[in-house]
């Protein structure tokens, strides 16, 4: 019977075949046994199998299990006759005679390291994937699950392998998974895809999308070999979709800000809502008839064209940047912003967009970024200003000092007082800086602005070119202003002068006219220095002429100090116009056009009262007694220029003179020689301690010291309160000898030279 067998299976090379009695002598060994395990049959016939070939297959329990079974399968790692390892399918029997009795074993091996290699790749990469990667028998039973079945079900891969998938299946989809099942095993070229719910171990069943297919004639898988996710997100967010569309609808129909949609490859409009063909102007049927482009400046098209190129080539969504310019259907333009998305609409692809018209909020802006230009520029003015008083107040003090000590008919005397005037003019130039800043000193009283400009009509006239006509409606009996009437003069003086230049030498009018009106926030949007105005009455001054106009960018820089469109310019001009209005807690606005001239028109809140002709003045002081012995002055300030010349002119005069850089250090020295000192120089604007709160201090010390306060500032509301006290005064730098003299003589109310 063995020799029939061996002669059956001799020629088979594909599978090793070893025959061996009870005991495991070889009684057979194939050609394909000595191709797979190195070793001739000559070597092995009669010896026993494990001494000379050490395989492990025969050394385990698979031996005594087909001895006591029958039969038993299995890989194996095996060793070749070299030792080196090899994979095997180990198929181990009993060979039985025609009586039934166990007369030896057969065993058949097939080298399956190639197919484990590939198992191997498989089974790691499937590891990797976030899917579950799951292989099934005919009949649904799980024979491999990946990793991915524990995370997303909650199961052990031994709790899973070996059942039915089914189990975990909802009863109510069953059916349908089970005919996708079927679909799979009857066409081997086709792929089903199957949605479901499937227990988890917590007890929740979540919806799961499968993708199967049929691998059963696959030697390597030899199963329907599925992939499957978790879809529950998405089964959710599309039945919201469903639920809610007829919402979303009326969300798109109702929506506060207009909304579109148009085709990404016609850029034709596909739908509309009613905010957005009211704020467009055109009906329904217009706009379905327009394309993206027409509502467009033509000089936006290449950026609309390149956002169009960006949707259709990639997933662009969302807030586009920046501000885009739509054009209404009476060809206004305005700015807006879109958010965009792409989307499809009836299978093509489509764009929604939402727009928001920012076209007041960008004006808005605008005029808050020019205001804060203004308000650093007018600090930076006010700053170099009071820095140049110090500078100035050395010069100019020096200078008078140097005209005492030269002859009458010296020629030192005449560059002494171009010294004096050139200073002098400096010190204007700082005025100019400090009105712009708003920092210019204010000596107010309620006027009448009717009758204000009835008054300095005949000054105007003779400022402007004879080319110009000069025409005025002041309407007097106007609600009164609180200005500075010398303020007010340099600014109108400085606008007619300004409209006469702009007229040329061609002929023109220059108009003034004042009037009462109520003022809304619409028009104070409109205006510069208005964002803290209220709504109400003020009283309103025009100037317009008919020159040349400015452009858009002259206008927007028209406030800048020293900007001038003309070759050469004189100073601040317009700059210390808008630092004067300030002041005054007015408005102005200029409205011009190239070649249609320009309006200027300044806006001043109302006040109550009759119309004054006299300036606040600071209350008699009363006389002091001077003390019989030399007057002394104690000299504060932080620059040591000023400090230094301060104390030459006291010298001049006879004074003795102490010295203190700092607040700090004046209310120590006041405390150590205050029955010495008669007057306290003290400057506004230092470290550590303020000249405001060093006043404080003095006077508390002894309050009926004299203070004279200076400082390269103009004199500010709180310098005026503080000199409404006896025995205080106020000097503006630059000051010369002859000045501070003076004011000393003032603030003591004796005469001290």
């Amino acid at each position: 019977m063995l020799s029939l067998l061996a002669t059956a299976i001799a020629t088979d090379k594909g599978e090793a075949i070893i025959l061996t009695d009870l005991s495991g002598h070889v009684l057979f060994w194939n050609e394909g046994a000595e191709l797979l395990y190195g070793i001739g049959s000559t070597e092995m016939l009669g010896k026993s199998l494990t001494r000379r070939v050490a395989a492990s297959s025969f050394e385990l329990p698979g031996w005594a299990e087909a001895l006591a079974s029958g039969e038993y399968e299995a890989d194996v790692l095996d060793q070749r006759h070299d030792g080196t390892p090899v994979w095997t399918r180990t198929r181990v029997s009993l060979l039985r005679d025609n009586a039934g009795r166990s007369v030896g074993v057969r065993i058949v091996a097939r080298d399956v390291s190639v197919r484990l290699r590939s198992e191997e790749r498989f089974r790691m990469l499937a590891e990797m994937l976030p899917d579950i990667i799951s292989i099934f028998d005919r009949h649904g039973v799980i024979i491999f699950n990946s990793t991915a079945a524990r995370k997303i079900h909650g199961y052990k891969s031994e709790e899973m392998q070996g059942r039915s998938t089914f189990e975990w299946i909802h009863p109510d989809d069953r059916a349908r998974v089970a005919k996708a099942f079927e679909s799979v095993l009857a066409n081997p070229m086709e792929e089903a895809v199957v949605r479901y719910r499937y227990l988890n171990a917590d007890g929740s069943y979540i919806w799961m999308e499968a993708a199967g297919r049929n691998e059963l004639a696959n030697p390597h898988i030899q199963g329907i070999i599925a992939v499957s996710r978790d879809i529950s997100g998405q089964v959710l967010t599309e039945q919201l979709l469903r639920d809610d569309e007829q919402r979303y609808r009326m969300l798109f129909a109702a929506n506060p800000h207009p909304m579109m949609v148009f085709d990404l490859e016609t850029l034709r409009f596909l739908e509309i809502n009613v905010t957005a063909l009211e704020l467009y102007g055109y009906s329904h049927d217009e706009f379905l008839s327009l394309t993206i482009r027409d509502i467009r400046p033509p000089e936006d098209l290449p950026r609309l064209d390149s956002l169009i190129e960006r949707l259709n080539s990639e997933l662009v969504g969302g807030k586009i940047p920046g501000a885009w310019r739509h054009r209404l259907k009476s060809g206004r333009i305005i700015d807006v912003e879109v958010v965009a998305n792409r989307f499809e609409w009836a299978g093509r692809p489509a764009c929604i967009v939402l727009v928001n018209d920012v076209t007041e909020h960008l004006k808005l802006a605008t005029k808050l970024q020019q205001t804060q230009k203004l308000e650093s520029l007018g600090l930076l003015a006010g700053g170099i200003a009071h820095d140049f008083n110090n500078i100035l107040t050395a010069i100019l003090g020096h200078a008078s000092l140097a005209a005492f000590d030269v002859p009458p008919n010296s020629p030192l005397g005449g560059s002494i007082q171009l010294i004096e005037e050139s200073a002098k003019r400096a010190a204007e130039l700082c005025q100019q800086m400090l009105a712009y800043s708003g920092r210019g000193r204010i000596s107010v009283r309620s006027v009448d602005l009717g009758c204000f400009v009835q008054d300095i009509v005949k000054l105007l006239r003779v400022s402007i070119g004879k080319n110009c006509r000069l025409m005025q409606n002041p309407n007097p009996g106007l609600p009164l202003i609180e200005v500075d009437t010398t303020q007010l003069q340099q600014v109108v003086m400085n606008l007619v002068i300004n409209a006469s230049e702009a007229i040329g030498a061609q002929e023109g009018t220059i108009r003034l006219a004042t009037g009462c009106l109520h003022v809304d926030r619409t028009m104070l949007e409109t205006m510069y220095l208005a964002q803290d105005m209220a709504e109400g009455e003020y009283v309103e001054l025009k100037i317009s002429d008919t020159g040349c106009g400015m452009s858009p960018e002259t206008i927007a820089r028209v406030f800048d100090p020293f900007f001038t469109t003309k070759i050469t310019g004189r100073g601040l001009g317009l700059a210390a116009v808008l630092g004067i209005v300030r002041s005054h807690n007015g408005a102005i606005r200029v409205e011009s056009e190239p070649g249609n001239g320009t309006t200027f028109t300044l806006l001043f809140p109302v006040v109550s009262g009759s119309a004054s002709t006299a300036v606040a003045v600071t209350p008699p002081v009363k006389p002091i007694p001077l003390r019989p012995k030399l007057r002394t002055v104690l000299v504060v300030d932080d620059e040591e220029s000023v400090r230094l010349i301060a104390r030459s002119m006291l010298m001049h005069w006879g004074f003795r003179v102490i010295l203190a850089d700092d607040g700090v250090e004046d209310v120590d020295k006041f405390r150590k020689h205050q029955s010495e000192i008669d007057l306290v120089l003290l400057d506004l604007t230092m470290p550590k301690l303020n000249g405001y709160d060093a006043f404080n201090e003095l006077r508390k010390l002894s309050p009926e010291v004299c203070v004279l306060m200076m400082s390269g500032f103009d004199e500010s509301a709180e310098t005026q309160r503080l000199i409404d006290h006896d025995h205080a005064g106020f000097i503006q730098k630059p000051f010369t000898a002859q000045g501070l003299l003076a004011n000393i003589s003032t603030v003591l109310n004796e005469e001290v030279a």
